[in-house]
């Protein structure tokens, strides 16, 4: 998928509290066909939620691409090596390595052996047939790992590129974003990733969502790491009569601007309980 020209669309589901495995699974049924793949994503929020790996695995039988997202804040070695081999024998190939909402003081333990960097690394290593201990693997098959990244740190931390940087050296094939809806400083960020040549081998999906109202926006600017929308963005929700349909408005005219940037290999779309919206969003691209 990543070596393709086009531009790609990926969009997010969270599973629920819940073992009702085909419901958690069914929140995509409108992206089946539509988009490029689907990450699911691994209790965010420090929240228990469904097995991720099982709802990406019922997600990979409907026939859609799913990314994998992988935390290293619940799991020791042992544990997140299990669930990469369960992975990739349920036909799940792709990872975002992250290292995790953190709980708060007094919640649950976090492991932590891993972050986001490491488990690239270790993700490797699986795909070299053998886990980090040396023991080989038997039908060993390759995963493909990637990086998060915050466009916002690339403006104000001289470390930030640097830090990606490494990412794709430890072997991250693709990089997603952090929510950013400010398209001067997407240009930015695309100028930075054009001034270093690893980066053109790599796609680069930019975080955006289908907001739902001024209320949401604020909320997730003022509680949700790395993500920042910009007074005009809330608004402009604000005095819409149709929320709803101006939080897809903005969306589609930032993704119309991102076609046209070179460095930007593609949008990830995000959001509490988005998916058909993100469905319809991407077929208006597509039909």
């Amino acid at each position: 998928m990543f070596e393709s020209q086009n531009f790609l669309f990926t969009a997010e589901t969270t599973p629920d509290v819940s073992t009702d495995l085909a419901a958690s699974a069914g929140r995509v049924d409108d992206l089946v066909g539509v988009a490029d793949a689907i990450n699911v994503t691994d209790s965010p929020n420090s929240k228990t939620r469904l097995s991720s790996l099982l709802v990406a695995a019922e997600i990979r039988r409907k026939g859609l691409d799913v990314i994998l997202q992988l935390t290293g804040r619940d799991r020791n070695a042992i544990a997140l090596e299990s669930e990469l081999l369960g992975a990739l024998s349920a036909g799940v190939n792709k990872v975002l390595c992250l290292t995790g909402d953190q709980p708060p003081e007094g919640g649950p333990k976090a492991v932590n052996e891993f972050n986001g960097a490491g488990l690239i690394q270790l993700c490797n290593t699986l795909s070299q047939g053998t886990l980090s201990d040396g023991t080989p693997i038997k039908a060993a098959k390759t995963v493909y790992p990637g990086a998060a990244d915050d466009i916002y740190q690339h403006l104000d931390n001289e470390n930030a590129a640097a830090g990606l940087l490494r990412k794709i050296e430890d072997g991250a094939g693709f990089v997603q974003t952090q929510y950013c809806f400010d398209l001067d400083v997407i240009k930015a960020y695309a100028k930075k990733l054009s001034e270093t040549p690893a980066f053109k081998d790599r796609k680069v999906l930019v975080g955006l969502g289908p907001l739902a109202s001024a209320k949401q926006a604020d909320w997730m600017r003022k509680n949700l790491w790395g993500v920042n929308i910009s007074d005009d963005i809330v608004q402009r929700l604000e005095q819409s009569h149709e929320p709803l349909r101006e939080g897809e408005a903005i969306c589609e005219e930032l993704i119309g601007e991102l076609m046209q940037l070179p460095e930007i290999g593609g949008v990830h779309l995000m959001g509490p309980n988005c998916e058909k919206r993100s469905a319809r969003i991407i077929a208006r691209f597509r039909s």
